[in-house]
């Protein structure tokens, strides 16, 4: 297989390092395209009011100075348009994905942006940010793209992957699972700088879960199992569009300003 391998921790993390040395083994052709720098938490963010420049490191590996998106747009579109690619892998990232954090991590854009190019992505990160054992989540994602998951991601469709930063022999099986749904508390805390001016830090304390159960994946992270979700991007709220057509109907009057 031809495969992309992107993230938002920088070319030079071990986790992309451990995930690229695993395929290669394999015997998949690799090509690497990164942050030349660590860019978590950048969600969907994409330059477009400076250049970027790319530095090439051997015949399928490069940086880019920007985003996640930024890197993985550039490679599909220019550095990589005339080959086939089969399947784009973003990770592994220091740190999970799990809930609400997927609306704000550059791992999981990586995929989403490869999905809406069109090709099949997945994602992966492992639940530490200290002491990792990327080789487990490398062990299990190499298995499940030798048992051709990918095949399952249907259109507008992904695959979120974490993983408990855990030896293999103590993982206790994988799931399927939803994202859950979490509050992040006290997000931005006030400091002073050198000149006693007014500084912000943004990180929340403990999220709180608005359900906790078997079925949602930071639950299962948190018991030794890895989680597995199908994502799904499609922001419409189908349901609810029969309650907003009625809102209009009711209101028609009142919302015919233009001619009154």
């Amino acid at each position: 297989m031809n495969i992309l391998i992107c993230n938002d921790d920088g070319i030079h993390s071990n986790g992309i390092i451990t995930l690229v040395n695993t395929f290669k083994s394999k015997g998949h052709k690799v090509f690497l395209v990164a942050p030349a720098s660590e860019k978590s938490a950048q969600s969907h963010a994409i330059t477009i009011r400076e250049a970027l420049r790319v530095k090439q490191y051997d015949e399928n590996s490069w940086s880019v100075s920007g985003s996640p998106v930024d890197s993985v747009l550039i490679a599909l579109e220019h550095l990589l348009h005339e080959k086939k690619i089969d399947l784009v892998i973003s990770g592994i990232n220091a740190g999970q994905n799990i809930g609400d954090d997927v609306l704000y991590s550059g791992t999981v854009a990586v995929a989403v942006e490869a999905m809406c190019l069109g090709f099949k992505a997945i994602a992966i990160s492992i639940t530490s940010y200290e002491d990792q054992f990327f080789e487990t989540a490398s062990t299990i994602i190499d298995k499940l793209v030798d048992l051709q998951i990918y095949d399952l991601i249907g259109h507008r469709q992904l695959i979120n992957i974490n993983v408990p930063n855990l030896p293999l022999s103590e993982i206790k099986g994988l799931r399927i699972c939803k994202t859950g749904f979490r509050r992040y508390q006290n997000i931005v805390h006030q400091d002073k700088d050198h000149r006693n001016r007014d500084i912000f830090w943004i990180g929340g304390d403990s999220p709180i879960w608005e359900e906790y159960n078997e079925n949602i994946d930071g639950y299962l992270v948190k018991n030794a199992i890895v989680a597995i979700s199908p994502l799904k991007v499609d922001y419409n709220d189908y349901q609810m569009h029969k309650t907003y057509i009625d809102f209009l109907e009711k209101n028609k009057e009142q919302l015919n300003f233009w001619h009154s």
